[in-house]
């Protein structure tokens, strides 16, 4: 592959990544009660990290303190997460309430079909050849 196909590739891969992003964003506003995409990404992160804090969010999301500060307040205020009490010693540990974990999973369905509409017909080889690609690509941000 020569340089002008790389870079052809990479901006087609780009453009397609946002396509993805925008379309989630509308699927989402189809919800009776939308997540916003901050709000998904929130919750998705204190779901899948038990123990987490507002500056771990911060430091996680590379965001200001008092961003992060703001967008928690206003999860707290929707009823989505709460405070732990039963954590002490490093600060306030957040989690889902009931009705975050309810509205995390509805949004998380909407986009999960709509991944499944879209890899109708493709075989198992190249949805399990995807997947390794999409694992390989975000494998190289946490490092």
């Amino acid at each position: 592959m020569g340089k002008e196909q790389r870079e052809a590739d990479i901006q087609s891969i780009f453009h397609h990544m946002q396509m993805i992003t925008r379309r989630a964003n509308t699927r989402s506003r189809q919800l009776a009660e939308p997540l916003t995409l901050v709000e998904h990404s929130l919750l998705r992160f204190i779901a899948d990290t038990p123990g987490t804090r507002a500056t771990d969010i911060a430091e996680a999301f590379s965001l200001n303190r008092s961003t992060v500060s703001r967008q928690v307040g206003t999860l707290l205020d929707l009823g989505y997460i709460a405070y732990d009490d039963a954590e002490s010693g490093r600060g306030r540990v957040l989690e889902l309430t009931e009705v975050g974990r309810e509205r995390l999973q509805a949004s998380a369905a909407v986009h999960r079909a709509a991944v499944t509409d879209r890899l109708d017909g493709w075989s198992e080889e190249q949805i399990s050849a995807f997947a390794e690609a999409l694992e390989r690509y975000n494998v190289a941000d946490s490092q």
